[in-house]
Order: C-alpha cells, then structure tokens, then sequence
C-alpha cells in the first residue's frame, strides 16, 4: 500500500479531534506501510501550525515520530462542503483510488443524524467500499433501527479492518463480522490514552495556575438544559472556596455556552485553550480537583488522572467509556 486517505474530522477547533491527532496517526503509521497518508482537514494552515505547536512540546523529535510525520499531508477541501460530496458521490476526487480510513467517534451509529451516522461512507466512497478497500476505526453503536443494521451489514462486513475502542463495540461489530474475517477485528484502547498517559508521566508536567485549587466545567447548546445547569450549579457548591474553570472543547459549539452559564455562577472564569499546547492544557486536569460535563474527552483524562467527576451521559459512548 504505496499511499492511503485519512477521512475523519480534523481541524475544526475540537479538543477530542485534537487530542487524537498524534495518537491515530502514529497508530496508522506503525501498523500500515505507508509512503504518504492523506489526511483531510477543514483548515490546513491552521492544522499545520497547531502540529508544528505539539511537536516539539511532547519530545516527538527524539524519538521516530519525525519520520513519521514527514509522511502526513493535509487535503483541505477547496470548494464548499457540498460541492466536495458532489465530487465524491461521482468519483471525481483524485483520492478515489487510494486506500481509506474512516473513523471518528462512533464511527457508527443512529445516534447521530445522516451523515454523521455513517451512511455518508458507502455514499460518497462507493468504489472503495465495493473493493474492500477500507479500515473503520473506533466506535461501532449498538444498532437500533433497521437502517442501521442495513449499514452495519453493508460496511462491517466489507472493512478490511475494523479497529475498535471498547468491549460493546468489538460485540456490535462481531455480530456482524463475517466468521472467515473475526481475526481482522481488533480491539484497542481508546487512541487519546497513549497521549493522556505520557502527560502523566512526563517530567515537564507543571501546575498551570500555580497554587490555586479549581474545577472544570464544559457545556454545549444541545446539553446546556435547565436541568443540567442546576447539575453545574450543585457539583459547584461541592467546592465553595475552588475557582471554577469553564473549559470549551469545541470552540465552535461550548465556547458560545460561556456566557449562559456565567449567568448561574457569576465567578466562572474562561480558559481559552487555543493559546496552549496540548501538554499544557492536559496539565490543566491533572492538576484540577474534578469536573463536570458530558464530552467523552473532557471526561476521559478525569478518569485517568482519578479526578473527582460527574459525568452526564447523553449518548452510549459515555457508559461504555467512562461509566463502566
């Protein structure tokens, strides 16, 4: 396999897609022979300077990881989102030949709406999906609709590999998995614990707001309820004399929810991650005393850091993940 296409969901100002970055990429490296992989961003510039900020900072120059990385190039899309698909749907991308990875969250599920829930791959990549000439990776939902099942026996049973996260989705999947093609069915941890758990361990771990006692707080508009505010408001009462720390993961969708919020605990202070590396910010929790929201990574290096939490489950990810 001379070259291959990433298709996930960089370069949106997502801590969950950033946090993976070098996790995914390193696992793809390591496990494919590879002369270049192609990884589609929506801001490419942006992306690169953000990689180039997290490079250095976690000691990747020492080790193999710069050989590695020498082999990633970005593909921004150039023409609107939906003229990108039109060009897709009719094979007129310059990637259509190469070998593809599909992956990000649950990967699939009816959770989401179309084409978030995964339909978009047979969709848009049709040819590949006919020659078998894909990997899924990560989490696989439990089906719940009979268009699910549809798209579940389309893909699962197609994918060269199917790489996933947790004990429910190897089961989802297995089910569907055809028994000549079990061994290409692989359970792995969740790609960001690789890059939570050097934090930890490193020597350049420092308090990033020196001797003050804090908690986490994330919200975003589809979960910011009324009910899930006065959860916020009762997990800050815990810690009456903590500062508390609004962290948006999606500067996009959270980061909007900042003011909404500081309207229930008026001394809530904004952290804007995007003036630090990724080092830096997972200092933030490892640091803190706990937090409190929804988003699987938000959540997740609370977990490993055996941080005090709660989570407020809105999707099964959360229960599999974190719950469990």
């Amino acid at each position: 396999m001379a070259d291959a296409y990433l298709k996930w969901y960089y370069g949106y100002q997502n801590f969950w897609d950033e946090l993976l970055f070098f996790g995914i990429i390193k696992w793809i490296l390591d496990n494919y022979a590879l002369d270049m992989l192609y990884v589609e961003v929506g801001d490419k510039v942006r992306m690169e300077k953000w990689m180039e900020k997290n490079f250095e900072s976690f000691g990747f120059a020492e080790d193999k990881w710069r050989s590695l990385l020498d082999k990633i190039r970005f593909v921004e899309n150039k023409w609107h989102k939906i003229g990108t698909h039109i060009r897709s749907f009719f094979g007129l991308s310059p990637y259509k030949k190469m070998f593809k990875f599909f992956g990000g969250g649950e990967v699939l599920t009816d959770e989401r709406k179309c084409p978030h829930d995964g339909r978009n791959i047979p969709l848009l990549f049709g040819r590949t999906v006919r020659r078998h000439q894909f990997v899924l990776l990560w989490g696989i939902a439990s089906p719940h609709t009979c268009r699910t099942r549809i798209l579940y026996n389309i893909l699962l049973r197609r994918a060269k590999n199917i790489i996933v996260r947790d004990k429910t989705s190897f089961e989802n999947a297995h089910h569907y998995v055809p028994r000549k093609s079990k061994d290409n069915l692989i359970l792995h941890q969740d790609f960001a614990l690789e890059i939570i758990q050097r934090q930890e361990s490193s020597a350049d771990s420092k308090r990033p707001l020196g001797d003050a006692k804090y908690i986490l707080i994330n919200t975003n508009h589809k979960e910011c309820t009324p009910e899930n505010r006065e959860k916020i408001q009762a997990f800050c009462k815990e810690y009456p004399l903590h500062q508390k720390i609004f962290f948006p993961c999606d500067m996009y969708d959270d980061a909007k929810e900042f003011k909404i919020l500081k309207q229930d605990i008026p001394d809530l202070i904004y952290y804007n991650r995007t003036e630090h590396n990724i080092p830096r910010i997972l200092d933030l929790f490892a640091y803190c005393d706990g937090g409190i929201w929804c988003r699987l990574h938000f959540l997740l290096p609370l977990k490993i850091y055996k941080k005090s939490f709660e989570a407020i489950p809105y999707a099964e990810k959360i229960e599999k993940m974190i719950l469990k």
